[in-house]
């Protein structure tokens, strides 16, 4: 078992009310894995016996297509967040499909190990459904809150979280992949990138965008 792989599980939120015999064992049962920028992680429909991914650097995108064709964003995951944590109890099939945004590397929790663990220690099994049901309950809620969010906020979220992610500290997906992202028309991302530039909030830099003003943009994407 790694140190980095123990402190990752240690700090997980997730796994909070787990005991911390029971965090060792899921820290030394986890697989790291990497995915390359555009890698699909895992799709809608498939099995969920890899159980969660839990990102130590970079970022997946959780999406859903329409009938229509269109892909519905339902969140973004960064270093620290945790993916398929619904898998990780069931082992059921995927209910999103999930993408590297940027180079990922994490750890993979196989439902396997985690079954073994809740099925040997009761009071650990019960912590851990308490606290997954609370975090199922607050994803709902910013389900909602992101579709129903205007497109400034959207868009300020999704750059902070993606120059978070990067080393250099820049976003460097094109601006159709981010109006596709935040579920808006490149022309409209545009006329906000142009907005924010005359602001001072951003500014191009030669492999992307850099962000020039990081709390002015938390503030808008923040906003109420």
């Amino acid at each position: 078992m790694s140190i980095e792989a123990r402190r990752a599980i240690d700090r997980l939120p997730l796994l909070a009310g787990v005991p911390e015999a029971a965090r060792a064992r899921l820290a030394a049962a986890a697989r790291p894995v990497r995915y390359r920028e555009g890698e699909v992680v895992f799709r809608r429909g498939d099995p969920g016996t890899d159980g969660m991914l839990l990102v130590l650097d970079g970022v997946v995108r959780l999406h859903l297509a329409t009938h229509a064709g269109r892909e519905l964003t339902l969140g973004l995951a960064g270093a620290g967040e945790p993916v398929g944590e619904v898998a990780l109890i069931d082992g059921g099939p995927r209910s999103a499909d999930c993408t590297a945004l940027t180079p990922v590397s994490g750890l993979l929790v196989r439902h396997a190990d985690a079954a073994a663990v809740l099925a040997e220690d009761h009071a650990t099994a019960l912590a851990l459904l308490r606290t997954l049901a609370a975090r199922l309950r607050r994803t709902t809620e910013q389900t909602e809150a992101v579709a129903l969010r205007p497109l400034p906020q959207r868009l300020a979220t999704a750059l902070l979280k993606l120059a978070a992610a990067d080393p250099a500290g820049l976003v460097r997906l094109p601006q159709g992949q981010l109006a596709a992202l935040v579920a808006a028309t490149r022309p409209k991302v545009n006329v906000l990138l142009v907005e924010w530039r005359a602001g001072r909030l951003v500014e191009p830099a030669r492999a992307g965008l850099r962000i020039t003003d990081p709390p002015g943009l938390r503030a808008l994407a923040e906003a109420d």
